[in-house]
């Protein structure tokens, strides 16, 4: 390995002929701040050194014409190429002809000396997703002598993009700035680059990679795993054309066509939330995919460290090994995609939440709500795999079984307002011993929480717990009583005696701090259609089951008896009808009893183990 400061004209204009762009490398994402600031880099510092960072190559086997690969920089070369381009085709008539032989000899190589001009091939060989969009614009009229106009060069991906924006910022400069910044960059003086050459017995290139301190747009874990894993793969060919063949086959069709898009929003781009940790969803199927293979009793570096997992726990593959591996990501990602990210979408539009459906015989769908509405995410690599392993029936009676049981372990522990610090580890166990292990600790408390303890904690309940506990209950009681019994998550949680019981429901002085006790009991709580009118709010219990009339200025404004939709609340004004006229601490504590007792039977403590599928209504 050496290192040499180089000029720009060195970089390209120099050995090697070629600059070859690995097809797993990441494509060009460059965007509109990071060509101005590159711009401004070389613009604004024309009486000092300009240095804009490293370049790593590493040196192949092909001598005709001589070639290495770019392990780090291709984002910097490739903007410094359209950027130069540009200036090219901003340059008046007489300018292009002084400058031609530069542009030949930094854009382009011949293979063979014999070979004629316009037969020139481009120096730097982009992957197949940016080669056809960055190979136009870097031929077009160079040739042919014809300066093109911006309009006639095409301006698909971000290399059309950042070629279009050159071209736009350029146009409004006079030739002699043009020339100026030209001059800049391709002065043999101006050692504007650092480039760190290897050699094909040199360490690993992208252990070096990891370690250089990088400008621009920085290389995810996701995206070292995928350098990583596809270079090894390429590898583990040991150069059998069928097997390259297959290697890049799956590459396109399996990970860059999959994970990657042009649009603005990816949703493997998504960022979730681990506590002060931001990870997008692609390196979160990494860390599921991980855990399913290799959780042991130890998974620190899971988080921290994802990319020496994926090193670590690889190195002896061979190419069957690779490719079980790439086909076991792929599988992942697409019920990831479906079920994960698809109920996450689902719920985050109000639109596309109003036409979500869930019911109760739907046990998978159940369980992804509770994970997504509680912000639960370390049990989704064992989510997953006992949908992998369902192949796709959402009827298989095990995973039903086992999505029953986390749903219980978890809507337990919520309700006891228990910790998901230990969920991790939580989820490492039954990934490696089963489901069952959940409720298998004897004298572990946050694990056996007794019934018992789960009635005494349903007296205050906070909202986004409430909320779920009455809408599971309300469809576990529709599978017999209702024939519409799939419903949408999208009810307002309505306290019955509202928390501001003193406008309209006084009690003696020393009675207050019991009333206010009952006020976030479960027994007081019910789910509305739509959120009650202000004026209905807060009223007494008449009004807020039949609303407030109508007059010739105000229309009128429902109570309960105009947003019964659900059997919880249709209920209260049924008991209300048939005489039940007030609403007390000794009714909301009978209601609460009630919904204790359905509570115990929908979500039980598997203390015996999982068993088989029966009802729970």
């Amino acid at each position: 390995m050496k290192a040499e400061a180089k000029s720009v004209k060195e970089i390209f204009g120099g050995g090697p002929q070629k600059l070859v762009v690995p097809f797993f490398q990441r494509r060009y994402v460059w965007k509109e701040e990071n060509w101005a600031e590159l711009l401004s880099s070389i613009e604004g510092n024309r009486e000092v050194q300009v240095f804009l960072g490293s370049i790593i190559i590493k040196w192949g086997e092909n001598r005709e014409p001589s070639e290495a690969t770019i392990v780090d920089g291709q984002q910097r070369l490739t903007t410094l190429s359209l950027l130069t381009k540009a200036i090219y085709d901003e340059f008046d008539d007489e300018m292009r002809e002084n400058v031609k032989d530069t542009i030949q000899n930094v854009l382009f190589y011949k293979r063979n000396t014999t070979d004629a001009l316009k037969n020139s091939e481009i120096k730097i060989a982009h992957s197949r997703v940016d080669r056809d969009a960055y190979g136009e614009i870097i031929r077009k009229g160079v040739f042919e002598g014809e300066k093109p106009e911006a309009w006639e060069v095409s301006c698909i991906g971000q290399t059309g993009k950042c070629y279009h924006y050159y071209r736009e910022v350029l146009h409004k400069m006079q030739q002699q700035e043009l020339k100026d910044i030209f001059d800049i960059m391709y002065s043999d003086n101006n050692k504007m680059l650092v480039r760190i050459e290897l050699m094909e017995n040199d360490m690993n290139e992208q252990s070096i990679f990891d370690t250089i301190n990088r400008a621009g747009a920085r290389l995810s874990t996701a995206d070292i795993i995928k350098n990583n894993l596809f270079q090894r793969f390429m590898e583990s060919c040991e150069n059998d054309p069928d097997k390259i063949q297959e290697v890049s086959r799956m590459y396109d069709e399996k990970w860059d066509r999959f994970f990657y898009s042009e649009k603005e929003e990816n949703e493997w781009d998504e960022e979730r939330r681990f506590g002060n940790v931001g990870r997008n969803n692609l390196e979160f199927l990494l860390y599921c995919v991980a855990s399913i293979k290799w959780a042991k009793a130890d998974t620190r570096d899971f988080s921290g460290n994802l990319e020496t997992v994926y090193t670590r726990e690889t190195r002896d593959y061979g190419f069957m090994d690779y490719k079980e591996l790439v086909d076991e990501i792929y599988e992942y990602a697409r019920i990831f995609s479906r079920y994960i990210t698809g109920m996450h979408r689902n719920m985050a539009d109000k639109e596309e939440a109003a036409n979500t459906y869930f019911s109760w015989q739907k046990d998978v769908k159940r369980l992804l709500l509770v994970l997504e509405e509680f912000g639960i995410q370390m049990f989704y690599p064992f989510v997953l795999k006992i949908m992998k392993e369902a192949k796709g029936d959402f009827k298989d009676r095990r995973l039903i079984a086992q999505s029953r049981a986390l749903e219980s372990f978890i809507i337990r522990r919520r309700i006891m307002g228990t910790s998901v610090s230990d969920y991790t580890s939580k989820c490492n166990l039954i990934l490696n011993r089963g489901v069952e292990q959940l409720f298998s600790t004897v004298g572990e408390k946050e694990i056996n929480i007794s019934d018992a303890e789960i009635k005494s904690q349903l007296t205050k309940m906070k909202s986004d717990t409430a909320k779920m506990i009455l809408f599971l209950i309300e469809i576990s009681r529709r599978t017999k009583n209702s024939d519409e019994d799939a419903l949408t998550y999208t009810y307002t949680l309505e306290h019955i005696m509202p928390k501001k019981w003193q406008e309209n429901w006084s009690v003696p002085e020393n009675y207050a701090e019991k009333r206010q006790k009952h006020i976030d009991d479960l027994g007081n709580l019910t789910l509305l259609r739509n959120s009650l009118n202000c004026a209905v709010k807060n009223s007494d219990f008449k009004t807020k089951i039949e609303g407030i009339p109508g007059t010739k200025r105000q229309k009128p404004k429902e109570g309960y008896k105009g947003n019964v939709s659900l059997n919880i609340t249709e209920e209260i004004v049924r008991q209300y009808d048939n005489g039940m006229k007030d609403w007390n601490e000794d009714r909301i504590e009978e209601r609460r009893n009630r919904f204790a007792v359905e509570i115990i039977a929908l979500w039980p403590l598997y203390s015996g183990g999982i068993g088989d599928v029966g009802e729970r209504n």
